[in-house]
């Protein structure tokens, strides 16, 4: 869907409303020994009780069975939420991607190609328009930036912030962007962006070190919003070769 579908109107809420996202790199469903770790982060999700959930390396799967093994739709049924998913790039069985589940329904969805260079795996940010209470109204988007080469990284950087630095609405932004805050790619959300994770140096990748910070949640600073909170999750650190990441947001 265009751009244009989710630049609407907005209108500032009466009172102050918080926001809970969690962001997860679920390494295609997988744990780091190669089984599936849904199961996981299906407990994860339970445990933090987030109202927004963005995923990152998510597939769709046929199996050897002929079964269709759409995980983020498996999670949605599981948790009685929403989602939207939206495809990256195509396996020999299947596809993957990234996707939102959201526990109010989706006003409107759009997908966004990001741009790369020639030969770079394609990669895509979905967004979702979410009304959660009368009168008030954001967008959540999520993406995960490609990780093997940083001019891919500062390019898709750069658009998603023109692209979304504009809205009319509050926004949301969930990402692997696969840099740290003092790399290039990181630049890009410096000026009209909030990140939940200001300051911190805890890695959000099983296998870093102080500072490798790859994931992150942000908002943008076009309205009234603060990051109430902020944690990195660290008690399953086989489930992916990320650490799931929790921020609240409050707009008021």
């Amino acid at each position: 869907m265009g751009l244009s579908l989710l630049t609407l109107v907005g209108a500032k809420p009466i009172k102050a409303i918080e926001v809970r996202v969690l962001s997860y790199n679920i390494h295609h469903g997988e744990d780091v020994r190669g089984n599936s770790n849904l199961r996981f982060v299906l407990r994860i999700i339970r445990e933090q009780n987030p109202y927004i959930v963005a995923l990152q390396a998510v597939d769709s799967l046929v199996e050897l069975d002929g079964k269709i093994n759409h995980q983020i739709r498996r999670l949605a049924v599981q948790t009685g939420m929403y989602y939207v998913y939206a495809k990256s790039d195509s396996l020999s069985n299947g596809t993957h991607g990234v996707g939102i589940l959201s526990k109010w329904p989706f006003e409107k969805t759009q997908v966004l190609p990001l741009p790369s260079t020639k030969g770079a795996d394609p990669r895509m940010m979905v967004c979702g328009l979410i009304n959660p209470i009368k009168g008030f109204s954001f967008r959540i988007c999520t993406a995960r930036l490609e990780y093997a080469s940083v001019f891919d990284r500062a390019l898709q950087s750069a658009y998603i912030n023109q692209v979304l630095s504009g809205s009319v609405q509050p926004v949301l932004l969930a990402m692997d962007m696969g840099a740290r805050p003092n790399e290039q790619p990181y630049f890009s959300y410096r000026s009209d962006w909030i990140d939940a994770a200001k300051g911190s140096y805890l890695p959000t990748w099983t296998e870093g070190i102080s500072g490798d910070r790859l994931d992150y949640l942000m908002a943008l600073t076009n309205t009234r919003v603060r990051a109430k909170d902020y944690k990195v999750i660290r008690q399953y650190p086989t489930v992916s070769d990320h650490y799931p990441i929790l921020a609240t947001f409050e707009f008021w």
